[in-house]
């Protein structure tokens, strides 16, 4: 049974709609395992040697101190870490795993097994608290601690992958706790169905803990109080994650602004399920990845607050096989269902109208065509590290499929298409050329700064900030028509920002004899105000802002947009990548379900941006320093929407704009 959580009252945007929730069970991915506190997930002190902690020695030996037993592949940061959590460490069996099964010859489970050590301490997690049952077990369970656990059998009758991963795991598990039990001289009886149990229910209800802009660190585990919100493509609120410094109070989680019931069900609405009421209050780790969900849509009382369990850049095919791969449910939320499609989804799969083919299976043939070739780039990138070839087969495939005054064919199939900017396949690309410009740009700066090797880095500095710039100003075109996308243009905008404001840092600036200095050129008065706007806004007044702030960035852009994209093929074809009207809207109206095709931009008033424009003609590397502040307090504003003003995405750009204001 799916239970729902709804709005007992009214909930403005911007609105946090639960305190720090505390982790059930978290673990690192292996690769963090080394660097990072398995506690608290902050980073080890680096400088200071991986010290193994005898018992007998005091706390205030010097850190990191690290699980002996298990070679030291758990490390702390402080005694408080190592106390909070070295007990369900060894307990769980995760010691004797790492110690033995990590990455036996004669195992499949590759290159991480967070999942797998997560789902030992949620497993030691549930006993402690008393939530599984006695064995023998007649039949698998449907919940475990609140969990939502169905659909096992059927994964394991159904084998591949998942069901191998699970059954492999599974006996490992099982192996591993058996030896910890046999170590304290315990009795052991469970079968190596429970901790099958265990991993599912980290499969299904686990979310990746993203703390910064690069990586996800681990994994995490939360109980019914966010377990229980359901997954929409078209949700109304998302979450951050905060470390343990930043939750100041131990408080329990109480969500007074919601009820639960039965989903699809008229049954009485039930309380939510409380750390205080079961006694988890004492069970959970003071440290540990904390979880906090936040509205960004206005939500109605006894309407469902959703969040997302998928990426809402993908059309609904790509959608509704990551949610049935990695959930095992159908998705039948609005946007899913919604016939005709919304207009973002026209955007996001545009092909399928406007390929110039002879029927839909030629254009979806066509379609996973050109997916193989970005997925093969990608891949190429990701293995080989070969960021040029990547870089010349993805813009190959994007110029080719830009041509709308003379439509090229494709020299494989001889057949026609376009690919529209705002195609989700288009969006995929940009994200890859523009972190495969940055490597490369990294790869050639020299300290001696030769002037042929100064002037390809440059180059790549600009086309790895063009190319940011064209994501974030794609994915603000359909924040426009859905504020669902408010978390993904918000993280573009700030990476943008700082991609550009790095491109104003680069040597060839100040090779040239031109140098900027960030607290004489402009009076920031500005647009840099949103970002400390007060309170939250009825979703019109957000719209008319960040139309404001579009067209601030769009103006700007006249400018200097021409010199980021000269000499690359494709990017010279964009003209604007904050106002894409200049492209055929015609086509993107098209059967679309209400007219938000078309965006006017209204320039911001602001004295900053009262510039003349034969100061920005002199003095490029001036306009993009006023477009990256722009960008950033832009990106911040939006972050602090969806992820409150305590956030590290927040953060980031505060500390930038700090340290150029």
């Amino acid at each position: 049974m799916v239970m729902e959580m709804r709005a007992s009252e009214n909930i403005s945007m911007s609105q946090d709609l639960t305190p720090s929730i505390r982790p059930c069970a978290a673990a690192l991915h292996d690769s963090f395992l080394y660097s990072h506190c398995s506690s608290c997930f902050r980073v080890l002190p680096s400088h200071f040697p991986a010290h193994s902690l005898n018992h007998q020695e005091p706390f205030n030996s010097i850190f990191p101190i690290s699980c002996t037993t298990c070679k030291a592949s758990i490390r702390y940061c402080s005694a408080a870490c190592f106390a909070s959590d070295s007990v369900i460490h060894s307990s769980s069996g995760e010691c004797h795993f790492l110690l033995q099964f990590t990455y036996p010859s004669t195992c499949s489970l590759g290159d991480d097994t967070a999942d797998i050590r997560a789902a030992l301490r949620l497993l030691y997690f549930f006993e402690v608290q008393g939530f599984v049952p006695s064995p023998p077990w007649t039949e698998l369970p449907n919940r475990i601690g609140g969990l939502l656990v169905s659909d096992l059998k059927k994964v394991l009758k159904e084998g591949g992958v998942v069901a191998e991963r699970i059954r492999e795991a599974g006996s490992l598990m099982s192996c591993a706790r058996r030896r910890k039990r046999a170590e304290e001289k315990q009795s052991y009886h469970r079968s190596v169905m429970v901790q099958e149990v265990a991993l599912w229910a980290v499969m299904t209800n686990s979310v990746e803990v993203q703390i910064n802009e690069e990586w996800a660190l681990g994994l995490a585990v939360y109980g019914p109080c966010f377990s229980w919100f359901n997954h929409s493509c078209l949700p109304n609120a998302c979450y951050r994650f905060e470390l343990a410094s930043w939750c100041k109070d131990h408080l329990p989680c109480e969500l007074g602004s919601f009820w639960v019931s039965p989903a699809s069900t008229g049954e009485t609405p039930t309380l939510v399920w409380n750390y205080e009421d079961i006694g988890l209050s004492q069970g959970l780790s003071t440290y540990g990845p904390r979880i906090v969900v936040r509205s960004i849509k206005e939500v109605k009382k006894g309407e469902e607050v959703c969040i997302t369990y998928t990426d809402l850049l993908q059309p609904k095919a790509a959608r509704q096989s990551d949610l049935w791969s990695n959930y095992r449910f159908i998705c039948c939320c609005k946007r899913c269902t919604m016939s005709p499609e919304i207009y973002i989804d026209h955007m996001l799969n545009f092909d399928e109208m406007n390929l110039n083919l002879g029927n839909n299976n030629s254009a979806a043939v066509l379609c996973e065509e050109l997916a193989d070739v970005v997925s093969q780039a990608i891949a190429e990138y990701a293995s080989d590290d070969d960021p040029k070839a990547c870089c010349d087969k993805l813009e190959s495939m994007l110029y080719q499929s830009l041509q709308y005054e003379d439509l090229q064919k494709d020299k494989l199939s001889g057949r026609q298409f376009i690919l529209h900017p705002l195609h989700y396949l288009s969006l995929k690309a940009y994200m890859t050329l523009a972190s495969a410009y940055r490597l490369r740009a990294q790869g050639l700066y020299s300290t001696d700064l030769h002037i042929e090797n100064n002037y390809k880095t440059f180059k790549m500095s600009r086309a790895a900030a063009a190319y940011s710039l064209l994501l974030a100003g794609a994915t603000h075109c359909l924040l426009l028509s859905e504020s669902s996308f408010i978390a993904a243009t918000s993280h573009f905008l700030v990476s943008a920002g700082e991609t550009t404001l790095n491109l104003v840092r680069s040597s060839t600036w100040q090779s040239s004899g031109q140098r900027y200095e960030s607290n004489s050129i402009f009076n920031l008065v500005s647009c840099y105000e949103f970002n400390l706007r007060k309170g939250s806004l009825p979703w019109y007044e957000f719209k008319v802002m960040s139309m404001q702030f579009a067209g601030c960035i769009s103006t700007m852009l006249l400018y200097c947009w021409p010199f980021l994209i000269e000499g690359f093929l494709y990017l010279e074809k964009i003209k604007n990548p904050f106002d894409l009207s200049w492209v055929d809207m015609a086509m993107l109206q098209a059967q679309c379900s209400h007219g938000e095709g078309t965006t006017t931009f209204s320039t911001c008033k602001c004295f900053a941006c009262d510039y003349q424009s034969d100061v920005f003609l002199q003095d490029k590397m001036k306009c993009l320093y006023q477009l990256a502040i722009h960008l950033l307090s832009y990106g911040g504003y939006l972050a602090s929407i969806c992820y409150g003003p305590q956030s590290y995405l927040v953060d980031h750009a505060r500390d930038l704009l700090k340290v150029e204001v």
